[in-house]
């Protein structure tokens, strides 16, 4: 039960869900600007989206490996359904269901005209994106290592039978 509850800390560790929480976090980001102006917050979260985009871009690389890895695999394989080869084809669902989280993370987000008259409200709503696509992140990254997991598995069962 402890592993889980540590998973779960983990996965949501820097993600606020109340909105009360998001505000006294814009109010630490605000503590750390060297002017009182919007731009500083603006800037803060966008450069957090952006460091999601590149850590997403690289992990759906990944993804794209371990999906031709397993794909590969399991054409090598025998037609007959083993456990071996259950195991890469759940690697290769695994790889694809990683993929969309990542896509989810890069998806294109552009401040509009409205939010931009109302700062505070924009500030609550980037954070909320960013806490999105942050936990989207981390349970593609578990679930993209699982797939690598289950392909090495898949693959050395499938050795041990033939």
């Amino acid at each position: 039960m402890a592993a889980s509850g540590d998973l779960f800390s983990w996965l949501f560790e820097g993600v606020y869900r109340e909105d009360g929480d998001g505000a006294r976090h814009l109010e630490a980001i605000r503590g750390l600007q060297p002017q009182s102006d919007d731009a500083f917050e603006h800037d803060y979260l966008y450069d957090c989206l952006s460091v999601l985009d590149g850590k997403a871009q690289a992990l759906l690389s990944y993804d794209g490996i371990l999906v031709a890895a397993s794909s590969i695999t399991l054409s090598l394989f025998s037609h007959d359904v083993t456990a071996g080869s259950a195991l890469v084809f759940a690697s290769l669902a695994m790889g694809v269901i990683s993929s969309s989280l990542c896509l989810s993370v890069v998806w294109v987000h552009w401040t509009d005209t409205g939010a931009l008259e109302n700062s505070e409200d924009l500030f609550l709503n980037l954070l909320r994106v960013r806490n999105r696509r942050t936990v989207s992140y981390r349970i593609s990254w578990v679930v993209a290592q699982l797939a690598a997991i289950l392909l090495l598995l898949g693959v050395v069962l499938e050795r041990r039978i033939a």
